[in-house]
């Protein structure tokens, strides 16, 4: 279980470093007005170009760590939306901040948040959140209670500003869609899209490994892309992490994307697999994508049951997949 960090000196030390994580990808300052429930306010974003977002952070005397998100190059000439707040509270626990510092059994360090969204639309809040992010959740002892909380990302690891990226588009496809969502099955070749909202796990139960798991959803992103450049039309809905679809909307291929190559982990992905796809006219290929190879034994049991298997590997925080070409053509 995760653990709030409360201590002043922790946090500032961890406020340090999630800010040092952005410099390399700033490309600009821009001096915008920001708009906000409470009004408007003059400041300086930092637009990261490679990113497509901006950050904005300010120390809040007494208060918070202030740092909001944007998404697209801000102009100056009308009030900047914030598209998310991920700020932390100076000393303490304030769960009226949305964001928060956490640590691991294993002393890793996790950006966390509660679902508070800010905004002026109606609609827009915590409930919102709760009921239409999906993601990776986790438990977290929060002072005297247990708090359930969606975790942006490892601050440690290499991968941490795609993960947190990846949630600010979350976030801002969230806010502007939700009153227009549609869970619709059956969509026409032309109407399947890839959503990278629809990654990962709605409110349920909390992952076994956190770490491994924040890379989930930029494992689904890159392969997407690598299968986009081969030229095949991928989508993702509330039930298939991915999958291809022919021109007639029918669906060809499936992959279910793990994130440890346990053989539980194994288990849940295939019982996945089978039981998500069993009510399709025609069967599609099963591929269960994987970061290691797998024990002979069950490798020849997921053949038994006509389930292909990818590895894949990171190449400078890129999920790769040697073997996609060999099943998909």
């Amino acid at each position: 279980m995760l653990k709030v960090i409360d201590d002043e000196s922790v946090i500032r030390k961890y406020r340090r470093q999630f800010i040092k994580c952005f410099k390399p990808f700033i490309s600009e300052k821009i001096a915008v007005t920001l708009g906000h429930t409470g009004g408007t306010v003059k400041a300086k974003v930092s637009w990261a170009e490679s990113l497509g977002i901006w950050i904005f952070y300010k120390k809040i005397s007494e208060s918070r760590f202030w740092h909001a998100f944007g998404i697209g190059k801000p102009s100056g000439s009308s009030p900047v939306p914030i598209t998310c707040e991920i700020n932390f509270p100076i000393r303490g626990i304030d769960r009226r901040i949305g964001g928060a510092l956490a640590a691991d059994r294993d002393g890793r360090i996790f950006v966390i948040h509660r679902g508070i969204l800010g905004g002026s639309k109606k609609g827009v809040g915590k409930a919102l959140f709760a009921d239409h992010y999906r993601g990776v959740w986790d438990i977290m002892e929060d002072g005297a209670v247990d708090t359930t909380v969606a975790l942006i990302g490892a601050l440690n690891s290499p991968l941490f500003v795609r993960q947190l990226t990846q949630f600010v588009r979350k976030i801002d496809t969230i806010k502007n869609s939700f009153s227009s969502c549609s869970h619709q099955l059956e969509m026409t070749f032309e109407e399947l899209s890839f959503r990278e909202e629809r990654i990962g796990k709605s409110n349920t139960r909390p992952r076994i490994n956190p770490g491994f798991a924040c890379d989930h959803g930029l494992i689904i992103k890159d392969l997407h892309d690598a299968i986009i450049r081969r030229g095949f039309k991928s989508a993702n809905d509330l039930e298939r992490d991915l999958f291809i679809a022919n021109k007639k909307g029918e669906i060809t291929s499936v992959f279910e994307v793990l994130t440890d190559s346990s053989e539980s982990s194994i288990h849940q992905g295939v019982a996945h697999l089978l039981l998500a796809n069993a009510n399709l006219p025609e069967r599609p290929r099963l591929i269960l994508i994987t970061p290691a190879a797998i024990d002979q034994l069950l490798e020849a049991k997921l053949k038994k049951v006509d389930i292909d298997l990818i590895v894949y590997e990171w190449q400078k925080e890129q999920a790769v997949f040697p073997g996609l070409p060999a099943l998909i053509y």
